[in-house]
């Protein structure tokens, strides 16, 4: 399937639906809404928990990307964790939905590995804070897994030939398209810029940064973009 074969938001829900990825996330939110519901105890901490995942998303999305995902080949990540070979494939060839997903196995670690992210800063955080521990780490945890639900969404939305309408969403696309094939060093969100923003690899026009030769290959692509 390539994603520019899709054209209406219609064609990419059902292109989206019968993916692993998307099959395994949504079990996820549906067990961990589900868990959360019958905790209760809702209170402070599920603010907070929402608060900070808002806040720390487009870090993360910038530390996953830069670090794993365009881990340098002879890397050690590259080596012992393979995280970029897949990304590699994605943007030699950007429409092909098969390396625009994760894959079902790769959906399933990301949210054991999401978990257990979550865990170690929201069971401390509700427990300085009085709120419930369990509760509060419920809430942050679907919080995450509907983010990463999200993030597949996305990326699969901008690939594709359809255009959304709404400002967010189409400063989303034309960000990533910048990313693959602009320059490879910048524009690292999916669905959060913060972390570009951070660590200064948004620019304000796309002049601003050059044509990257090796935005295609990733050859070279944990040099220094400045």
């Amino acid at each position: 399937m390539r994603a520019t074969d899709l054209t209406t938001k219609r064609a990419i829900l059902g292109e989206f639906a019968r993916r692993g990825s998307a099959r395994v996330l949504g079990v996820a939110v549906a067990v961990l809404a589900a868990a959360r519901a019958t905790v209760g105890d809702f209170g402070r901490g599920d603010l907070l928990a929402i608060g900070v995942t808002v806040l720390i998303t487009g870090s993360v999305e910038w530390t996953i990307h830069t670090h794993l995902l365009h881990a340098p080949e002879d890397s050690w990540v590259s080596r012992t964790l393979h995280t970029g070979d897949g990304h590699r494939q994605h943007h030699l060839d950007p429409p092909d939905v098969d390396w625009i997903l994760l894959r079902t196995v790769d959906a399933a670690v990301f949210v054991a590995m999401f978990g257990l992210f979550t865990a170690a800063w929201s069971v401390p955080l509700m427990w300085a804070s009085g709120s419930s521990v369990t509760g509060g780490f419920l809430t942050a945890y679907l919080c995450a897994a509907a983010g990463l639900l999200h993030y597949e969404w996305v990326h699969l939305m901008v690939h594709t030939r359809y255009r959304a309408t709404s400002r967010y969403y189409r400063n989303l696309d034309r960000r990533h398209r910048l990313h693959h094939f602009r320059n490879e060093h910048y524009w690292m969100g999916v669905t959060s810029h913060t972390g570009d923003r951070l660590m200064r690899t948004l620019p304000r026009e796309r002049t601003d940064v050059p044509l990257s030769p090796t935005a295609r290959t990733l050859a070279g692509s944990d040099a220094n973009p400045d």
